[in-house]
């Protein structure tokens, strides 16, 4: 509690394994509900990506997306052979949803998000034989009925025609989802531009640095060390409203991702008499009632209003020669703390990431040690674990 006004403000709480061994964990107590579940229905499966080239050391991750009572995603990373070794057939076999219960993990928040990291002790469970299981389920079929439940495709698919209709949802069902289950996903769709909105503005200049609003032309100083001359440059950041028939939604237009649907922004602006960001030149305005295959990500939510959507490609057409993949595991480092909410006021990166599969803690890679097969029986101690000593280390994080 915070003295002297004794307003609580952390969590603790003594944990003691069957030794006797016992450790303090601490949490901020506005937390407290988050760590209370770690229980919940399996959302997705990646498959297996490696990472790492021929002269280093190669790492193994498969991401597990978990969904818990609040309809709250959290991912849960498997290392190396953890990763290779998930009963995924097994998995694919079941009745769905299969609730998914996992222990002995890091955890980490990124972006305001929970993260979770498998240890050499990390077990995990299908099913268990515990009441929070049937709860769970118990909840999931009571609001299935009224909650879209979506059969994602995380993988970027090699070819195009498949590529362009993956994760093909209506904006009807779309909008009635929480965006804060989807926020790694990528969907598209066929629509037709009702309108541009008048309202935003069609351009900004960017920091060529860390692709954010430049106010008034200043520079950003932090960007730059002193002594060095940056190149700001120019993005679209118009507004359009979207349908498909289904429903109307609103969604965020950046370069480079406009390539496809628009001229470059710097030609454009070349050909206009008054190159005022608040005044929409008729350029732009002819894209209403034109139609469109748009690949576009959830914007992070607002708390109040419907969600709405930044554009990730235009895909109309095959592009002559498919650009290499640029897919990657991101990490904490790199994460964007864009909020789209406000896109007047902090643009995107000026190279926003195309994926969606992959946030890990990178940083943890050459510390996790791959272990054997995990354990599918609560509680178990093994002879292998007694005699390991790796096995009674405590865990710091």
């Amino acid at each position: 509690m915070r003295v002297p006004d004794l307003i609580p403000t952390w969590f603790s709480c003594i944990l003691l394994d069957k030794k006797g061994t016992t450790m303090q964990a601490n949490a901020d107590l506005k937390e407290k509900e988050r760590f209370e579940h770690y229980i919940g229905y399996i959302h997705n499966v990646e498959k297996v990506k490696e990472y790492g080239g021929a002269t280093g050391n190669k790492v193994k991750l498969r991401n597990i997306s978990i969904r818990n009572l609040n309809n709250n995603v959290v991912t849960f990373t498997l290392w190396n052979q953890k990763a290779d070794n998930f009963e995924e057939d097994e998995y694919l076999k079941m009745t769905k949803p299969v609730v998914l219960a996992v222990s002995s993990c890091y955890l980490k928040t990124y972006a305001g998000q929970l993260q979770l990291s498998a240890t050499s002790a990390t077990s995990y469970y299908f099913n268990p034989p515990i009441e929070e299981t049937a709860k769970l389920l118990a909840a999931h079929n009571e609001s299935g009925a009224t909650i879209p439940q979506l059969e994602i495709q995380t993988e970027k698919l090699s070819d195009w025609e498949q590529e362009r209709t993956r994760n093909r949802v209506a904006l009807g069902t779309l909008l009635q989802i929480d965006p804060n289950t989807q926020q790694r996903v990528l969907f598209t769709q066929q629509v037709m531009i009702l309108r541009i909105d008048q309202t935003h503005e069609w351009y900004y200049q960017k920091c060529d640095e860390c692709g954010g609003k430049l106010n008034y032309g200043f520079v950003h100083g932090h960007c730059h060390p002193y002594g060095t001359q940056p190149k700001p440059e120019k993005s679209y950041s118009f507004r359009l409203v979207m349908t498909d028939g289904t429903g109307n939604a609103v969604i965020s237009c950046y370069s480079p991702q406009t390539d496809g649907l628009i001229k470059d922004v710097n030609t454009l602006l070349e050909e206009v008499a008054d190159t005022s960001p608040e005044i929409i030149p008729p350029q732009i305005l002819a894209l209403e009632n034109t139609r469109h295959v748009f690949q576009f990500r959830f914007a992070k939510p607002v708390a109040k209003g419907p969600p709405t959507f930044v554009l990730q490609k235009v895909m109309d057409h095959a592009p002559s020669i498919l650009p290499p993949s640029t897919e990657r595991p991101s990490s904490p480092l790199s994460a964007s703390t864009y909020d789209e909410s406000a896109a007047h006021l902090s643009p995107p990166p000026a190279t926003p990431s195309a994926t969606q599969e992959t946030p890990t803690d990178m940083l943890a890679i050459t510390h996790l040690r791959s272990s054997s097969s995990v354990r599918k029986e609560l509680f178990t101690t093994s002879a292998e674990e007694e005699s390991d000593p790796e096995s009674k280390k405590q865990k710091t994080e």
